[in-house]
């Protein structure tokens, strides 16, 4: 567009900032050094809260309302603008007369005039929203994103046929093209089809029928930069109107940095960044979407529940980068192992989801073909992996789940999934298991147990009972602590039952140091009362207790308040706590025996067995487990191996005991393959620590 006089020029500006939350301006220096206001669009009185004519004849008043903090820096920016004829742009504060300062952002690009004076042109915002608005999204976005918040900064006047008049430069920014490659050319040449043809009909449209379907609205569309590279863009046209005809203002702002943005955080809100896979939030609402559309008798669904065996193994033993490498290449599989429409997500940890949908309506055929997927997961993730040059095995334990008619629950069929992939773990792993209601029984019973377990201390249920360790003869040599629990309701729960509880919800820590704790008072009791003196207690101490980083002070306490204990107490570790951390293992079993404690090793050769280790273990003791002891007499496999664990024992200089010897039989033929401590009930059943001494003290004392 052509100005040709001030009063045009001020008009322009007028009709610019209608569509725009500020005020343009023109700022001359003299040759002389001075300044002067010489143009303002009519916005800058709601804006700074003065009368026009103020601004207009004394716009140092204006000038005064800067912060004081800012005004140097404005002063300095504009000096800077004119020395070296660059564009200028600074955030300040402003004190409005209304009493609150407020933030501006000015913008200006300087012009060097015939006669030596400098005229800036340029635009002031109110952007004292926008800053609130940015602390506020600040935090946001140190979780999701960083969002940057632009204004409309392209501006392209058109004339009536659509051809491009003016292209600031912004826009040379925005689109890659020089004004004199697009002036006289139609603007649609900056959008790519289908948008060019629709943005074409819309002006059409306007000038026929004066239809303002896109004139004065703002609406998102693709432009085309000179390169060809699309992006996205918001659009608003504008009509100014002249004297005999009428012009068209474009706005553009890049929307390419939002999108981005957007999709970034979609996919931090919905896939996991490890293995690209949906995350629960996402399977969770697709699964509703599904369950919400289908009615009953129509195509089943199913969830495949994954869980990858001896993870955790992987992971302590080679680092968790090896583990994300096998979480990755598990993913793969997956995806590879099901239809297009289907869902692979992974939960977390080594947990994956797989959603099937459009199965039979039929049960037992959609139940089939669920159960054909999970053989072929199955097959796959068995096929050996390549992690760091290391051929790994893994296997999964998987359960299943189908969509029925009468169950419309996320988390019920969730929770289905999951118990039937844990009845595929207990059942020896690598296997598939599909859900029944008797899962759902076992796990409320579970769930009660577990919260009974809660309160037991509390409540005074637990209870300590010993069993004697004898020799050959009969002679007492010491006692193993056995826990036992008696619930007013539900009797004497097995320690089969709870234990496992105990290990798995965590309690084992608190329940293992009371035992701890209980068994030295009995000792300090024993000692006051001057019975079974020098008896050594034996305690079962699990592996993930011994694994708790404050195992060792914890113990190292108890033992500071009842000294009694040191070296009367002897610890029964199974193999299991070999699996992972050994370094650690051994340097924690000879800080506590440097306390006393002493170490035996029981239900030996059920487990992780490994000379290498063992021998670098300070133990005292071997326990011969009592399945290889039940079928002594009739198994020769049986018999063997409890000869190798005595053989073994008398090699490494270590004590061997028997346990589960429930006949005279069984004791001597242990007795003719070397081993002469026993323990089980041919000797003495567990009883409560008042009843030990009376029972044994025909042994004691002799």
């Amino acid at each position: 567009m052509l100005v040709y006089n001030t009063q045009d020029l001020q008009q322009l500006l007028n009709l610019f900032s209608e569509n725009v939350p500020g005020f343009f301006f023109q700022l001359e220096r003299q040759p002389n050094g001075c300044f002067c206001l010489r143009l303002v669009s009519d916005s800058a009185a709601q804006s700074l809260g003065m009368a026009l004519t103020e601004i207009r004849q004394n716009a140092a008043l204006a000038l005064a309302r800067v912060h004081p903090d800012d005004l140097e820096d404005l002063r300095d920016t504009i000096l800077h603008s004119a020395q070296h004829l660059s564009p200028w742009s600074l955030q300040f504060r402003y004190q409005h007369p209304a009493g609150d300062y407020r933030w501006f952002e000015g913008h200006a690009t300087p012009r060097q005039l015939s006669d030596g004076s400098l005229v800036w042109h340029g635009y002031v915002n109110d952007i004292s929203t926008i800053r609130l608005h940015e602390q506020a999204l600040a935090e946001y976005a140190m979780q999701h994103r960083e969002i940057v918040d632009n204004i409309l900064d392209a501006i392209i006047t058109i004339d009536q046929g659509g051809l491009i008049e003016t292209f600031n430069n912004a826009a040379i920014r925005i689109f890659g093209y020089q004004p004199v490659e697009v002036i006289g050319k139609n603007v649609s040449m900056l959008m790519p089809e289908p948008y060019r043809s629709a943005h074409d009909q819309y002006i059409d449209a306007y000038q026929r029928t004066g239809e303002a379907k896109i004139i004065g609205q703002s609406r998102e569309t693709k432009g085309r930069r000179k390169d060809g590279r699309l992006f996205n863009m918001e659009l608003r046209i504008s009509r100014i109107e002249r004297v005999d005809s009428y012009k068209f203002i474009g706005m553009v702002r890049d929307l390419s940095e939002r999108k981005r943005t957007e999709v970034l955080i979609e996919k931090l809100a919905f896939y996991d960044p490890l293995t690209q896979l949906p995350n629960r939030r996402l399977l969770k609402q697709r699964l509703a979407d599904i369950l919400k559309q289908r009615q009953p008798g129509e195509e089943l669904g199913a969830l495949l529940y994954i869980d990858l065996d001896n993870f955790k193994h992987l992971n302590d033993s080679l680092g968790h980068s090896t583990g994300d490498q096998l979480l990755r290449q598990v993913a793969s599989r997956l995806l590879q192992s099901v239809r297009q429409h289907d869902t692979v997500a992974r939960l977390g940890g080594d947990e994956f989801i797989i959603l099937l949908q459009n199965l039979s309506p039929l049960k037992q055929v959609a139940l089939q073909q669920a159960e054909l997927v999970a053989e072929k997961v199955r097959s796959t993730l068995n096929t050996p992996f390549t992690l760091e040059q290391l051929s790994y095995v893994s296997s999964p334990s998987i359960g299943i789940t189908l969509f029925s008619d009468d169950n419309h629950s996320i988390d019920e069929l969730l929770q289905q999934a999951d118990l039937a992939m844990y009845q595929a773990k207990a059942a020896g792993k690598n296997s598939i298991k599909q859900f029944d209601v008797s899962m759902q029984v076992k796990a409320s019973e579970r769930t009660r147990l577990e919260s009974e377990l809660r309160e037991a201390i509390n409540r005074q249920q637990l209870q300590l009972y010993y069993q004697g360790l004898h020799d050959a003869a009969g002679q007492l040599l010491g006692a193993e602590v056995l826990l036992r629990w008696f619930h007013p309701e539900l009797g004497n729960v097995s320690p089969a039952r709870f234990i496992p509880i105990a290990e798995e919800s965590g309690l084992i820590f608190e329940i293992g140091s009371w035992v701890i704790e209980q068994a030295c008072q009995q000792l300090s009791r024993w000692q006051a009362q001057q019975l079974v003196p020098g008896l050594k207690l034996s305690i079962n101490i699990s592996a993930r207790q011994f694994h708790q980083d404050n195992f060792l002070p914890k113990v190292m306490h108890i033992l500071d308040r009842y000294s009694v204990a040191r070296d009367r107490l002897q610890f029964e570790l199974t193999e299991s706590i070999l699996v992972s951390r050994v370094d650690e293992v051994i340097s924690k079993m000879q800080a506590l025996k440097q306390y006393g404690i002493a170490f035996a090793l029981d239900d030996f050769g059920t487990g992780y067995s490994s000379l290498s280790y063992l021998k670098r273990l300070p133990l005292e003791q071997l326990k011969i487990d009592r399945s290889f002891v039940a079928d002594i007499l009739h198994d020769p496999n049986d018999a063997a191996i409890a000869s190798t664990v005595i053989a073994l024992s008398a090699a490494l200089g270590l004590g061997v005991i028997a346990e589960g010897v429930e006949t005279a039989a069984q004791r001597d033929a242990l007795a003719a393959l070397g081993c002469y401590h026993y323990q089980g009930f041919y000797f003495s059943r567990p009883v409560p620590g008042g009843d030990f001494v009376a029972l044994h003290r025909h042994t004691v004392t002799h």
